[in-house]
């Protein structure tokens, strides 16, 4: 097989294919963000829920961190690099309206479960339908924008993250103050009776199998940038590159990806951290209820934490417009010493009210990495791998993050700490370390970004 070095030979685009216009792209944003927020809803609802669940299954928090987050995650990694090979070969569109409709499906199914190995299973379930989300919108929002134009696109698109997770917060923590209690339990049409936190599922859940109509207004942007691989017959593969020639290119600049990977794992273990465990910390240290916490970090989650997403992207713009090159990278370091201070001291603070102030603090750097961490993926990756090599970068900050974060927090309060009621301190200790190791990674990424960026302008 020829295969010739992006850097050297430039790839071939979608020739006098113009980029759509510019309401048909951001109707493409606006819908994939849509469906985003219903996937955090889907995958955050249960930190709410963290309480009941232990009581009516009888559970410790390290199951619960294990649903929270290894359940989800470990298929959620495993299926994306599949799915995403498939995003760069296929209908795009397909793709996600599958995954839609298998994800909104086991979340109801998460209402069913009358066991903690049932609701294991069923999480895995939403982790295999999630998994086709991210890749292929990536794909498709590179393919939508110039790339003068992908950052903005790239930050609204990860603003489902704050929002999702916030909706989930604000909107699930009312419906839990509304319904639950001990022993309470709903009748409902074809299911019979569920409990409190089964009713919270099924309805936050089965909504999604209706949002896969609204992608009959999105056309399929055209593919552009391909690089040009060959056969040994001389035959062009286009943008059907086979998977041997991806693991080559991430090999070959696996310095520069390694350390990405890594140091964006660290963030989003912190991430999936504190949204499966502080309402539960705040809750046990200042003697409040759950569904109150949920409404305070609902709020500022879905107004502090999206307005950092969106300052993070126009930062990245200002330095990049000073000819800074490794403007992503640096907003990522800055965010990762931000969320070092702030986000370690709020389950310390005297009161519930000053603790209140401080999550508010704390939000507005913490999800500031989401965009920039997929946006430099992409700028430094031929076209016809970005979905793949985006799979590769998702697996290892979701193996690392979901799969690691929640059940570390209660295993370090446990059985190193042994006191449940530490467990602020399990949350601390991840985010100081967890940070201090992105600091440390993205610092040594820097000078090699500017590298991958430098070899990028014979791409044509």
């Amino acid at each position: 097989m020829n295969t010739q070095d992006p850097a050297a030979t430039p790839p071939a685009f979608a020739g006098a294919v113009p980029y759509p216009a510019s309401a048909q792209a951001w109707y493409l944003v606006f819908v994939l963000l849509l469906f985003y927020i219903f996937s955090f809803i889907d995958r955050q609802i249960i930190s709410l829920l963290v309480e009941p669940i232990k009581r009516d299954l009888q559970v410790t928090d390290t199951q619960i961190g294990l649903l929270q987050g290894f359940a989800f995650a470990l298929f959620y990694t495993f299926f994306g690099i599949p799915i995403g090979r498939l995003a760069d070969r296929m209908n795009r569109k397909s793709i996600v309206a599958a995954g839609i409709v298998a994800w909104s499906l086991m979340a109801t199914f998460c209402g069913l479960a009358k066991n903690w190995v049932q609701l294991c299973l069923a999480r895995a379930g939403v982790g295999v339908g999630e998994a086709a989300l991210s890749p292929a919108a990536y794909s498709m929002i590179s393919d939508a924008f110039p790339r003068e134009k992908q950052g903005r696109a790239f930050s609204v698109y990860n603003m489902g993250i704050a929002i999702g997770a916030g909706i989930a917060m604000l909107v699930g923590g009312l419906v839990v103050a509304a319904i639950s209690g001990e022993g309470k339990t709903f009748t409902l049409p074809l299911l019979g009776e569920v409990r409190a936190w089964q009713f919270v599922f099924i309805v936050t859940g089965a909504p999604g199998l209706l949002l896969p109509l609204l992608l009959l207004g999105v056309r399929e942007p055209a593919r552009r940038g391909l690089m040009k691989i060959q056969s040994a017959s001389g035959e062009d593969f286009g943008q059907k590159v086979p998977f041997r020639e991806v693991l080559k290119f991430l090999v070959k600049h696996g310095n520069f990806y390694s350390l990405h990977f890594i140091a964006l794992a660290m963030l989003a273990m912190i991430g999936y951290s504190v949204g499966a465990w502080l309402p539960t910390v705040i809750a046990r240290t200042y003697g409040v209820q759950p569904a109150q916490v949920g409404i305070v970090i609902g709020l500022s989650t879905i107004f502090i934490n999206t307005t950092g997403i969106l300052l993070a992207g126009k930062l990245c713009d200002f330095w990049a417009a000073r000819g800074q090159t490794d403007a992503p990278i640096k907003v990522c370091l800055v965010v990762a010493l931000a969320t070092l201070i702030t986000s370690s001291l709020t389950p310390f603070m005297p009161s519930f009210a000053i603790a209140c102030v401080a999550i508010c603090v704390a939000g507005l750097p913490f999800h500031g990495y989401v965009a920039m961490g997929p946006m430099a993926v992409n700028q430094v990756t031929p076209n016809q791998m970005r979905a793949q090599i985006s799979s590769v970068y998702l697996f290892t900050i979701n193996l690392i993050g979901m799969g690691v974060g929640p059940a570390l927090v209660p295993f370090i309060s446990d059985y190193i700490l042994k006191d449940p009621a530490q467990i602020r301190w399990g949350l601390a200790i991840v985010v100081v370390v967890g940070s201090s190791i992105a600091a440390t990674l993205l610092w040594l990424a820097r000078p090699l970004y500017r590298e991958k960026i430098a070899a990028t302008a014979n791409w044509h």
